[in-house]
């Protein structure tokens, strides 16, 4: 079948086994060529009976022919589409031979043929054809007034027997709408039902990464947490080597979960970019710092080259996401670099109207990627080769994330590389120049050394016995002594009995989860118990997060797993 309309109809019935395009067209030319069985035998009895014989060859041909066709279709269902041809074809010959015959000229008839030709070309060849067909057939009964040939060979039909003839074309119009419109509305119901069908499976999907998201960052928590502790207080630097790898490979595991939420949330058009002011210069200095221990682990030598003109300016823009970029390039580009050296780069192209045109790069003397991989290498979970899974690791989508979020940067990332002499990626962004703002976490956290956070009184819910153990270990390196509730009801509970600064909810809990425990905190007599403080815990990654923070009364929440200095920092904030 040509045509889009075509194609995506000829390919199965309708739901609850409708009728598909093939069939349609099927039943159709059956129908039309057995109306030519019946309209040839009706001029062959005008032929015989009224005009000596004369146009019965003619009538029989007819007949012969269309009796070969239903037996070449019903043999071959697949030659419908030439079948198609043929016959609107044959039946523009007939309107022309109607509309220039002496004796019969553009009558209704003609008119009927006219339909069923744009009927059969439309449904049957797509829009082009469809087209193309209509305007011939229409064309006839237009030029009959410019061009003085006529046939003489064509006896109009006598009354009963031509208005026999007009319902039967008649009828081969009806049915034919019928077959259609059916298939069509088969169709539709069927798009229907596969939309809603998409979008609930679109919605488990989401549900599924969002509780999957919770229960394997929850623990990652405690495990990130409990190492980072470690590591600041051992000494021993055997243990503390070993720690190092024990918090990196944790940390490696939230990357991947990170990377399968975002590949979600960019194919769902769920991801926004934010627009925030932040210094470029500190955000490449501070990736340079947080990589370059990965290169010198591989001995590899790692250079940051930032344009002079970008120091001190700060820009307009997303920074959270600007870092993934680099992270994920710089990343790649170590992880395939075994010897030599990685360099990144930010460089100002153009400098107008307060905003600067930077072209980002990252290079390597790595493995390179050769013509025909560079075709595959920026789909999700694509490597540049299944031996390249095998000894560098990797599930492909940092490749994917970062094509997908320069895309939305409005800007677009180029490759260049070759096997055996390293890679060069880098993408061009316009960024407007902005002031900076200072916010009051950045204030805190400038203090936050400074502050003694013993006198805090805070109520820790967490059902999760490691997280727990965790946050206590924690809190008393802080100095903080804190009580414990294991669920919303015990929350309830101390908050009858004592008196709280802050109160750091985890979202979900047995008996009583944390949103429905603050709503009912927000609810008690006491004004100053319903208006503490609250803070959200969650593991959870879903975008209605924070909407629901909001709703449910929480004045703050901090993604699971969390930064110390980030949890210090809105303690600090609460320090009177």
């Amino acid at each position: 079948m040509t045509g889009r309309f075509s194609k995506l109809l000829s390919s199965g019935a309708g739901p609850g086994g409708g009728t598909s395009l093939l069939e349609a067209q099927l039943r159709l030319f059956y129908l039309m060529l057995g109306a030519n069985i019946i309209k040839g035998g009706i001029y062959l009895y005008d032929a015989v009976y009224n005009h000596a014989g004369k146009g019965s060859v003619r009538s029989i041909r007819l007949m012969v022919t269309s009796a070969l066709l239903i037996l070449l279709l019903r043999r071959f269902p697949r030659l419908a589409y030439w079948g198609i041809h043929y016959a609107v074809i044959g039946t523009i010959l007939h309107i022309y031979y109607r509309a220039f015959n002496v004796y019969t000229g553009s009558d209704v008839v003609t008119v009927q043929c006219i339909f069923m030709v744009v009927i059969s070309a439309f449904y049957g060849l797509g829009r082009v054809w469809g087209a193309v067909y209509t305007v011939i057939a229409a064309a006839g009964v237009v030029l009959v007034h410019y061009i003085g040939f006529r046939w003489t060979g064509l006896q109009p039909l006598p009354g009963m027997l031509s208005d026999l003839y007009v319902a039967i074309n008649f009828l081969v119009i009806l049915l034919s709408h019928w077959y259609f419109h059916r298939v069509l509305f088969d169709n539709l119901e069927q798009s229907a039902s596969l939309s809603k069908r998409l979008a609930e499976v679109a919605e488990t999907k989401s549900n599924f990464l969002s509780t999957m998201s919770h229960e394997l960052r929850t623990p990652l928590n405690s495990v990130i947490g409990i190492a980072g502790l470690l590591i600041a207080d051992n000494a021993n630097a055997k243990q503390k080597e070993q720690l190092d790898v024990l918090k990196y490979s944790a940390e490696g595991l939230l990357t991947l979960i990170n990377d399968i939420l975002d590949i979600n949330k960019l194919e769902s058009g769920k991801l926004e970019l934010e627009s925030t002011p932040f210094s470029l210069s500190r955000l490449i200095h501070n990736i340079g710092q947080g990589m370059k221990f990965k290169a010198d682990e591989k001995a590899l030598a790692f250079k940051v080259s930032i344009d002079p003109r970008l120091s001190g300016k700060y820009f307009s823009g997303d920074p959270a996401r600007l870092n993934q970029i680099m992270y994920n390039l710089v990343g790649n580009a170590i992880k395939f670099t075994e010897a030599g050296e990685v360099e990144m780069s930010a460089a100002v192209l153009d400098a107008t109207d307060g905003g600067y045109t930077i072209r980002f790069a990252v290079r390597d003397t790595g493995i390179g990627i050769s013509e025909s991989q560079q075709k595959h290498i920026f789909e999700p979970f694509q490597q540049a080769s299944v031996s390249t899974t095998r000894k560098f690791g990797g599930t492909g989508l940092g490749l994917a994330i970062v094509r997908q979020l320069v895309e939305m940067f409005g800007s677009e990332i180029h490759l260049e590389s070759r096997p055996g002499k390293g890679t060069q990626f880098h993408f061009d962004l316009r960024l407007e120049e902005t002031e900076p703002i200072i916010s009051e976490t950045q204030a805190a956290a400038a203090v936050t050394e400074e502050l003694d956070l013993s006198r805090l009184r805070i109520l820790l819910a967490e059902d999760n016995m490691m997280n727990i153990f965790f946050m206590q270990q924690l809190f008393r390196r802080w100095n903080i002594s804190a009580d414990i509730a294991e669920n919303g009801e015990e929350v309830l509970a101390l908050m009858e009995k004592k008196d709280f600064d802050l109160i750091l909810m985890d979202m979900h809990m047995p008996v009583l989860d944390g949103m429905e425990a603050t709503k009912r905190i927000r609810q008690l007599e006491d004004p100053k118990k319903a208006s503490t403080y609250i803070i959200a815990l969650t593991a959870s990654v879903s975008d209605q997060i924070q909407r629901r923070v909001i709703e449910c009364g929480m004045d703050d929440y901090l993604h699971k797993p969390f930064q110390l200095e980030e949890l210090r920092t809105r303690l600090a904030s609460k320090v009177v």
